[in-house]
């Protein structure tokens, strides 16, 4: 199979899993520039593989395989695998929250989450990770606002927009953030760079946590990720 062909087949894997509806082979054709002949061995070479599936007229929906295979993918990434072999414990130590993610289209993938009961900002554009995220990898604010709007509706980005953009200027600024959420809670994120990827810790706890004692354990960590990265990329050169 050529690149081309490849591209073309993973182009449509990802609209498909990313439609949280059946999709229509024409829309499929229509988002992708493809001709419909071309959609129609596609598709039915994603459903002989076991990847897809018919569920009505010229329309399909991706298998519990598809599912579990970007499940085990996820979960066995060496940054997943990195992130609980080093932040399980001192989180549960500590009774915080973490997240510890990179930006992809459309959105946050967790390497590692575990949450405690505290509050955790889920949406691409509510999110201070992917603030600290955008800023570290240097971008513009134009190429910050492609990303939100790839990632929610309009009217929702529009709603964001003041206070995802105030958020970005002060992560370019401080190389960090820290929400404190009507006093009750409160939100660490710290950026760090693996290799290519571009990450975040985001720590969340109560009121009254020490927070010279989480800087200082966040910032190790973050450094203990990184060599482990190292260590990893050293090994495989």
């Amino acid at each position: 199979m050529n690149s081309s062909r490849i591209n073309r087949v993973l182009q449509v894997l990802s609209l498909v899993a990313c439609n949280p509806e059946p999709t229509q082979l024409k829309d499929i054709g229509l988002k992708l520039g493809l001709h419909p002949s071309m959609v129609s061995r596609i598709v039915a070479d994603l459903i002989a593989g076991g990847l897809l599936a018919k569920v009505a007229y010229r329309s399909v929906v991706g298998t519990p395989e598809l599912a579990l295979l970007g499940k085990k993918a996820g979960e066995n990434h060496p940054l997943s695998r990195i992130g609980r072999e080093i932040l399980h414990k001192p989180m549960e130590e500590m009774a915080l929250s973490c997240e510890f993610v990179t930006v992809v289209r459309g959105g946050l993938f967790h390497f590692y989450k575990v949450y405690r009961g505290t509050p955790a900002q889920k949406f691409l554009w509510r999110s201070d990770a992917a603030a600290v995220i955008f800023a570290a990898r240097g971008d513009e604010w134009e190429q910050v606002m492609e990303e939100l709007i790839h990632a929610a509706p309009e009217e929702e980005i529009l709603n964001a927009f003041a206070f995802f953009r105030e958020r970005f200027l002060a992560a370019q600024e401080s190389r960090s953030l820290i929400n404190h959420h009507s006093g009750r809670y409160w939100q660490l994120s710290l950026p760090f760079q693996c290799g290519p990827t571009h990450c975040a810790l985001s720590v969340a706890g109560t009121a009254g946590t020490d927070m010279d004692k989480v800087f200082y354990t966040c910032s190790r960590l973050t450094a203990a990720i990184r060599s482990r990265c190292k260590e990893l990329s050293d090994r495989d050169a």
